[in-house]
């Protein structure tokens, strides 16, 4: 798999949004139908550590 992904964070309503946009390509056809959720998961990992990141501030 090459590409990236950023986050865009936002203010809104008193919350924090975060708009993912990808830019990925599977490097093997057959993983194609696995790189959403695979990039899924890789984006909740980031909001839980920088859940955890924070909390220690």
């Amino acid at each position: 798999m090459t590409g990236h992904w950023t986050g865009v964070f936002t203010h809104k309503d008193g919350q924090t949004e975060i708009e993912f946009t990808e830019n990925v390509t599977a490097k093997k056809l057959f993983m194609k139908p696995f790189v959403k959720g695979f990039l899924k998961k890789q984006q909740e990992q980031y909001l839980n550590d920088l859940k955890t990141a924070l909390e220690k501030i």
